[in-house]
C-alpha cells in the first residue's frame, strides 16, 4: 500500500514538473533598454540595462550572465551581468547592472574605426547564463545570435 502511494506521489510530482517546464518555455523578454553607461577606465564600462520579462512560470534566478560580441570571429566586447531574481507569474522590468570589457586584443584606434563604420549586421553575440529554480539549475547557451536582431527586438 505504501509503495502504491509513493508511486502515485512520484507520478503527480513528475506531471507537475512537466507543467512547469512548459511554462518556462513561455517566458518572454518583452523589452530591453539601456538606462545608463559610465566609463570605468579606457576599456571598461559599467552599464544598467532595463530588461522586461513576462514570466508565467514560478520564480527563478538568472545567474552567471555572460555575453561576447564578435565580428568575423574576433571578440570585441565581453559582457557580464549581475544575478537577477525573476518574480513568478508576473510581467516586470528588472534593472540589470552590466560590466563591459573591450577585448585586450582590440586597440582604441580599431574600436574607433569599428564605431565609425558600425553595421549591426556584421556582429554576432554569444550568450550564456544559468537559470536556477529551487536549487536546480540549467545552463543556457546561445551562440551566433545576430546583433541586428537583438537591436530590433530592443526597439520594439
Amino acid at each position: 500500500m505504501k509503495r502504491n502511494i509513493a508511486i502515485i506521489l512520484l507520478a503527480a510530482a513528475l506531471l507537475s514538473l512537466t507543467g512547469c517546464v512548459n511554462k518556462f518555455k513561455q517566458v518572454k523578454i518583452t523589452s530591453v533598454e539601456l538606462e545608463s553607461v559610465k566609463p570605468r577606465g579606457m576599456k571598461t564600462y559599467d552599464a544598467v540595462v532595463q530588461l522586461g520579462i513576462e514570466n508565467p512560470a514560478p520564480s527563478f534566478n538568472i545567474m552567471n550572465l555572460k555575453a561576447d560580441v564578435r565580428r568575423d570571429s574576433l571578440a570585441i566586447i565581453h559582457l557580464s551581468g549581475e544575478n537577477v531574481a525573476v518574480a513568478g507569474r508576473s510581467s516586470k522590468v528588472y534593472r540589470v547592472p552590466v560590466t563591459a570589457q573591450i577585448d585586450s586584443s582590440v586597440t582604441l584606434l580599431q574600436l574607433a574605426l569599428l564605431a565609425r563604420s558600425f553595421n549591426a549586421e556584421l556582429y554576432v553575440v554569444d550568450l550564456s547564463a544559468k537559470a536556477m529554480v529551487a536549487g536546480v539549475g540549467k545552463t543556457l547557451e546561445y551562440t551566433g545570435i545576430p546583433l541586428a536582431s537583438l537591436l530590433n527586438k530592443a526597439s520594439q
